[in-house]
């Protein structure tokens, strides 16, 4: 999955999408999909996955399309509405945040037909990811104020009602809060600050602030399987034990880590500079 664009740096709006067999990566066309960008895909089985985008138009418009196994849907979403996050537990729940020019709301719930909406757009709160581990444990980290200053913030879905959460609330400096939902005992809410990464972690019964080595990801925490957890692509934590990972090293830059379900291996996706001009779309694995 991802954009591409012309020789002259502009966006092509064609979904590009690949997917692997297990052998081979093959193409996937997704049917009246022409004028629109494929920027996220997300499955929660090889039945259900979802391919959203941003449609050719002046406006952030978000297009999402769903796979379910064996013909491609368009997803129905309110005029104007643009999706920044999106979690996806089942083929009728799935949780996103995002703004939109028709929905006074900040959270949108798809029930397998239809769209619900959460949490007033003129509350003092500005989502920034979401993460469910659950239907009863979707969390949702961003900022709210206080005073002029902008502080870590969240709400929770406990499967009835979104309520907020009593956390600490650090001054934030330099963008917003990721947050990782692993059970409703294990939630870690991480960011970056202009100097220091900051990460809070929640047991079930306290938040604790963890300190973090220098080489260390807040952002992009994922359970290794083992009890240990990555933080971007090249720390491991097992209990209070930091391990440095390297990258094998090129021209280029790469992005999040993510765990192939069921398994402690992990993929890193990655554009390949291969020359001046040329960026070639790879992806590493790692297996613990």
């Amino acid at each position: 999955m991802g954009n591409t664009a012309t020789k002259a740096g502009k966006t092509i709006y064609q979904p590009f999408i690949r997917h692997f067999n297990g052998s081979s990566w093959q193409a996937v066309t997704i049917p009246h999909s022409a004028g629109s960008t494929a920027d996220w895909v997300l499955a929660s089985a090889a039945s259900n996955v979802w391919v959203g985008g941003l449609k050719n138009s002046p406006d952030a418009t978000s297009v999402v399309y769903r796979w379910n196994g064996a013909r491609w849907a368009k997803i129905p979403l309110p005029a104007l509405t643009y999706l920044q996050d999106v979690d996806v537990l089942g083929p009728d729940n799935v949780w996103a945040f995002g703004d939109s020019g028709t929905v006074g709301y900040d959270i949108f719930h798809w029930n397998g037909s239809k769209w619900r909406y959460y949490l007033a757009d003129n509350t003092n709160f500005i989502p920034q990811k979401i993460s469910a581990s659950a239907a009863n444990n979707v969390w949702v980290s961003g900022f709210t104020y206080s005073g002029s200053k902008q502080v870590v913030a969240a709400y929770r879905w406990n499967g009835s009602a979104w309520h907020s959460v009593s956390m600490p609330h650090p001054v934030l400096n330099d963008g917003g809060p990721n947050v990782t939902a692993v059970s409703p005992a294990n939630v870690w809410i991480g960011w970056y600050d202009t100097t220091t990464s900051h990460v809070l972690h929640w047991d079930g019964h306290q938040w604790r602030t963890v300190s973090l080595p220098y080489y260390a990801d807040p952002t992009n925490v994922v359970p290794d399987g083992k009890g240990g957890y990555w933080f971007g692509a090249e720390a491991v934590v097992s209990g209070t034990t930091w391990t440095i990972e390297d990258v094998p090293g090129f021209t280029g830059d790469y992005g999040y880590v993510t765990r192939i379900p069921g398994t402690t291996s992990f993929l890193l996706n990655a554009g390949v500079g291969t020359s001046a001009a040329t960026v070639k779309p790879t992806i590493f694995r790692f297996d613990l």
